[in-house]
């Protein structure tokens, strides 16, 4: 029997398996998912925590890839419980590294104030006596901790739960107790899916997620690591609230307090290949650890012990993209951070099945085993600093640049350029930029990318999170050392903050950042006061508080505002140097959505009218410069785009020919047709 039907078949049901599933699911394809045995899945051989600082993930692919995940893991989440309307137990609790032993601090901070930021990885030291505030009645010998705010935790065994049932719910079918035994190839292409339950399965494309069982189907370097866990409930004697309000990621052993009342002991590590059970010395093992780390965990209640495989590769890096056949992609391979990787996994492997290579891909690819070492002594994704493109070395031409073409006409430019009236700067505040465009910061898949797309739009002004750069935000760690501040005006916002008040203290600390960075006299902050999680829309009332109290200290303020021109008015009143409508919601791509508005604020302003937000291709931003705008700022239709150093030399180009046609002037709008050709003349037949 064989069974077809199918766009794509999924192999293997477990975390990854069913986060792939539900993203395709979503762009409409068909899908199916063969699961062999999902109580044995790597995700149930985990504690949930989502540790890429705290685990010590050096700089590299792999650190980059964690963090992009990490980042999006609050709105994945919140879209599988909208879907299914049940909790999975997300927790952005921190972790705390205690240890027995004061490590070589080098120059780390004391631990007293925890308001500095430290390099990815290193943490914030706390002594002994500074831990007892936010973990007390750990062991003895403890003599401090790291401490790691970024890192949370989610409920691995909740989640897994929910994306099966979010999976289900939108139409997937899972063959549950179905594993493949061969995958039968014939002419380059996965023919068949075998299976010894259900027959074989055909489908147009194979996802590999196989997981520990992957080398069964295919000789990849992927092998199981078994893991034994186990499960206590907080000692009656200290009440029914969790007193354990942070993940403890110790030298060998980490305990995992869930919101429920149990506590997570994990996990061992051990090569026994597909070995079944929970054995005394690994139970022992965990229990022992945990105990002297936090010693009152000797009253809790044994709960539970289980066991799972994780799939480890000899560089412990997954495998992901294109596989050793035309019609096979692998997922596969995350060994421990497979919880923390299922967002970005799923997100790459539809990209890559849209046929598109996103920046972070490359590095996993099977064939890395295969090839020979790169000579390239800085490979992407190292971390390391490259150099700013400069204008005669670096910046990318449009003839160097990929899937990109442009046709030069032999007319004489010069002779044209001639006939055409010098453009004024723009002039905000009293300083002068040649550049009308403004790029964001945020959203590329890595700073390489970020540093060759800013060039290649000609941008002088680039927008930074302050309180992303300041809390080390996934992708925003080194990012005030990822640009050259002596090429680029540093335009500081307060992105994030929901309140006035917030929206204050961080300007001021925006402005304290630029110093650091040598922009002495660099006052600019663009102001942004945004309480609503689901529009992002600002509100008024805040940015106008907010704009009037940093006027007083002598802020020049760009606030990001909705297109109205009433409150335009009020803060142009109030002494802010620009005003900045958005055309429609951050991110959504959808382009000038209020024109008639922002045309009103065009007319009426006598400050700059910058538009930001909205904007999703060259088309558009030409659009909102012919409308008159003075200037724009556009980040995710560059930073998100398939090819972002094209589409951020697209959106340089489509702002100057936008600015160019507004003085140009263009034709009236007829309700009747025009002939192009003159009709005084003409010869009659």
């Amino acid at each position: 029997m064989t069974q077809a039907g199918q766009d794509i078949l999924v192999v293997g049901g477990g975390m990854m398996g069913l986060a792939i599933a539900l993203e395709l699911r979503q762009q409409g394809a068909t899908v199916a998912v063969l699961s062999r045995d999902f109580a044995a899945a790597a995700s149930h051989a985990a504690a949930g925590m989502l540790a890429p600082h705290a685990e010590g993930i050096p700089p590299g692919p792999l650190l980059d890839l964690c963090l992009a995940s990490l980042e999006r893991y609050p709105d994945w989440v919140g879209k599988i419980e909208a879907l299914t309307g049940q909790s999975v137990g997300y927790w952005p609790s921190g972790i705390l590294a205690p240890r027995f032993q004061v490590p070589d601090l080098a120059g780390q901070p004391s631990g007293q104030d925890l308001s500095q930021t430290t390099p990815p990885g290193q943490g914030q030291w706390l002594t002994a006596e500074a831990l007892a505030h936010y973990q007390p009645g750990l062991g003895a010998g403890v003599k401090g901790a790291f401490w790691y705010p970024e890192d949370g935790q989610v409920n691995n065994q909740a989640l897994v739960k929910a994306l099966r049932s979010a999976v289900i719910d939108l139409g997937v079918t899972i063959h549950e107790g179905v594993g493949a035994t061969a995958l039968r190839q014939s002419q380059g292409r996965i023919e068949r899916v075998c299976t010894a339950q259900a027959g074989d399965f055909q489908a147009d494309h194979i996802v590999l997620a196989a997981g520990a069982w992957s080398y069964d189907l295919l000789p990849v370097p992927v092998f199981p690591k078994k893991g034994e866990m186990a499960s206590l409930r907080v000692p009656p004697s200290l009440g029914t609230v969790q007193p354990l309000q942070r993940v403890l990621f110790g030298e060998n052993i980490y305990i995992v307090p869930r919101q429920d009342g149990r506590i997570v002991l994990g996990a061992t590590s051990q090569e026994v290949g597909f070995a079944p059970g929970n054995t005394a010395a690994g139970v022992n093992q965990l229990l022992a650890n945990a105990i002297a780390l936090l010693p009152w965990l000797a009253d809790g209640t044994l709960e539970q012990t289980w066991w799972g495989y994780r799939p480890a590769t000899p560089d412990e890096m997954p495998l992901l993209g294109p596989g050793p056949a035309a019609n096979l992609t692998l997922a596969t391979g995350h060994y421990r951070n497979g919880i923390l990787l299922a967002p970005i996994t799923a997100h790459l492997i539809c990209e890559s099945l849209a046929g598109r290579t996103p920046n972070l891909l490359p590095p996993f690819s099977y064939q890395r085993f295969n090839d020979p070492p790169s000579p390239n002594p800085n490979p992407l994704g190292t971390g390391e600093p490259r150099p700013y493109p400069t204008p005669d070395s670096q910046l990318p031409t449009p003839d160097s640049l990929p899937q990109l073409t442009m046709t030069l006409t032999a007319t004489p430019i010069e002779s044209a350029n001639a006939a055409i009236p010098a453009d004024t700067p723009l002039v905000i505040a009293g300083r002068s930029f040649a550049s009308r465009l403004m790029t964001g910061s945020g959203k590329y898949d890595d700073f390489e990318t970020m540093r060759q797309s800013i060039a290649a739009s000609g941008c002088e002004i680039v927008t930074v999170a302050v309180r992303r750069v300041q809390t080390n935000a996934p992708g925003h760690e080194g990012l005030a050392e990822a640009l050259d501040w002596s090429k680029i005006w540093m335009l500081p916002n307060t992105a994030g903050c929901q309140t006035a008040e917030e929206a204050i203290r961080v300007a001021r600390l925006g402005r304290e950042m630029a110093k650091l960075l040598g922009q002495e006299d660099n006052n600019f902050v663009k102001l942004e006061v945004i309480p609503d999680a689901k529009y992002l829309l600002p509100d008024p009332i805040g940015t106008l508080e907010a704009a009037e109290q940093l006027v007083k200290e002598g802020f020049a303020v760009l606030p990001y505002i909705n297109a109205d021109p009433l409150l335009a008015k009020r803060l142009e009143d109030a002494g802010c140097a620009t005003v900045m409508p958005l055309g429609s919601p951050i991110g959504s791509g959808q382009g000038i959505r209020n024109a008639a508005n922002i045309q009103i604020i065009i007319e009426n302003a006598q400050v700059p009218v910058v538009v930001d937000a909205g904007i999703g291709t060259p088309s558009e931003a030409a659009l909102a410069m012919e409308m008159g705008a003075d200037a724009l700022l556009i980040n995710t239709a560059i930073a998100k785009a398939q090819n972002p150093v094209a589409m951020g030399r697209a959106m340089g180009l489509a702002t100057h020919a936008g600015r160019l046609a507004y003085h140009a002037g263009r034709i009236p709008i007829q309700t009747t047709a025009s002939p192009s050709s003159p009709m005084v003349g003409r010869i009659n037949a």
